[in-house]
């Protein structure tokens, strides 16, 4: 039988749950999925804030993953980082997503 993955299940399961934050940060930005009830109830239950510890510490897990392995750009480490950095910057830099566009954040937030 051929060997199709050298990835151990704990970077199968790292790997599902930055998806998943991924998926529910693009969730959570959409207007619409608030009025949706079980989605409501879940976020503002500290969904969001289980969603974003995991994320945060997923991406060092990547990144120390990522330099254990030498910088290889075939590993799923690479990957794994890089869609928890778009999560983080979707979390931070996105205020909504919709038919008309993605709308940032406020002005209050200034960069020099």
């Amino acid at each position: 039988m051929k060997k199709t993955s050298n990835l151990t299940q704990w970077d199968k399961i790292t790997s599902a749950l930055i998806i998943l934050c991924f998926i529910f940060w693009v969730l959570a930005k959409i207007p619409k999925m608030h009025d949706f009830i079980p989605f409501g109830i879940l976020y503002e239950s500290g969904g969001w804030l289980i969603s974003l510890l995991i994320t945060i510490l997923l991406s060092v897990y990547f990144l120390i993953r990522w330099i254990v392995h030498k910088f290889t750009f075939n590993k799923i480490y690479l990957y794994g980082f890089l869609l928890a950095l778009a999560t983080l910057c979707i979390f931070r830099f996105i205020f909504s997503i919709s038919m008309e566009g993605i709308k940032l954040m406020p002005d209050h937030i200034k960069f020099i």
